[in-house]
C-alpha cells in the first residue's frame, strides 16, 4: 500500500512539472512572438502606422497635459480655500466676542475627543472609561 502511494505521489509530481514546464514554454512563445510582432511594427513605417503613433503620442501629451492642469487647478482651488478661510476667521473675530469663540473651540476640541475616542473604540484600541464622561458632557451642550 504504501508503494502505491508512492507511485502515485511520484506521478503526481511528475505532471505537474510537466505542465509546469509546458506553462513556461508557452510563456517563452508568447514573449517571442509579441517581440516579433513589436519588431515588424516598429520597421512599418507606412503612412497609416506614422499617423497612428502621432495620434498615441498626441493622446499621451494632452493625458499629460491635463493631469498637470488638474494639479495646477487643485492646488488654486486650495490656496483660495485657505485664503477665504482666513477672512471668515478675522470677520468672525471681529463680530464674536473672544470669550464665545473660546467656547466654541472648547466644545469643537470636546466634540473631536469623543470622536476620536468612538474610532478608537471601533477599532479595538478604546477607551471606553474616558469617552464616557467626555460625551455626557458634550450631549449637554
Amino acid at each position: 500500500m504504501e508503494k502505491i502511494l508512492h507511485d502515485i505521489l511520484n506521478a503526481g509530481i511528475a505532471l505537474f512539472r510537466a505542465g509546469e514546464d509546458s506553462v513556461n514554454n508557452a510563456i517563452k512563445e508568447v514573449q517571442r512572438t509579441f517581440d516579433e510582432l513589436k519588431a515588424k511594427g516598429a520597421a512599418d513605417n507606412s503612412e497609416p502606422a506614422v499617423q497612428l503613433r502621432k495620434v498615441l503620442d498626441d493622446i499621451v501629451a494632452q493625458a499629460n497635459d491635463l493631469n498637470q492642469k488638474t494639479g495646477d487647478a487643485y492646488n488654486q482651488a486650495l490656496t483660495q480655500l485657505q485664503d477665504l478661510y482666513n477672512q471668515a476667521t478675522v470677520e468672525i473675530e471681529k463680530i464674536v466676542p473672544e470669550e464665545r469663540v473660546n467656547e466654541i473651540k472648547d466644545k469643537i476640541e470636546e466634540l473631536s475627543n469623543v470622536i476620536n475616542s468612538k474610532v478608537n473604540e471601533l477599532r479595538g484600541g478604546g477607551t471606553s472609561a474616558s469617552s464616557g464622561g467626555t460625551s455626557s458632557t458634550s450631549t449637554g451642550a
